[in-house]
């Protein structure tokens, strides 16, 4: 395990957990990332490349939440990758109720840079996410 990849992931949460958006956070991604939102996670999975498309992932939460969080509970080492038990909260942007996702983060890297996030429900398939052969 490399230790800085640890670091760069609390880095993405620290940077996009000031407020400021996304923008900010994409000194830690890489420019060719892929964000892969499977069915188990979403009603509406997509695939989302490169930081313009990181930037349409969190556009998509515009209209439907209001202060939008994604804060890290725990960094897990996996290998070269780095598992993120972690949280996305928000209120409803008509109904005013608090919403939020738990989910483990697999992200993997390329140039010390965050290359590729997949969300899974549990920490069992995110760890089997990264065996050889999956």
């Amino acid at each position: 395990m490399n230790e800085s990849n640890i670091e760069v992931v609390q880095r993405l949460f620290d940077l996009f957990g000031e407020g400021r958006g996304i923008e900010p956070a994409l000194e830690v991604v890489h420019p060719d990332v892929v964000i892969d939102i499977p069915p188990s996670m979403s009603a509406e999975p997509d695939t989302y490349r490169g930081h313009d498309g990181v930037r349409r992932y969190f556009a998509g939460f515009d209209g439907m939440l209001e202060e939008v969080r994604y804060e890290a509970v725990e960094l897990i080492p996996a290998g070269d990758a780095v598992i993120a038990s972690s949280r996305m909260s928000g209120r409803g942007a008509s109904s005013g109720l608090d919403v939020g996702l738990d989910s483990y983060v697999v992200h993997e890297f390329a140039d010390g840079k965050v290359v590729r996030m997949t969300p899974y429900p549990d920490l069992e398939s995110a760890r089997a996410a990264l065996e050889p052969g999956s």
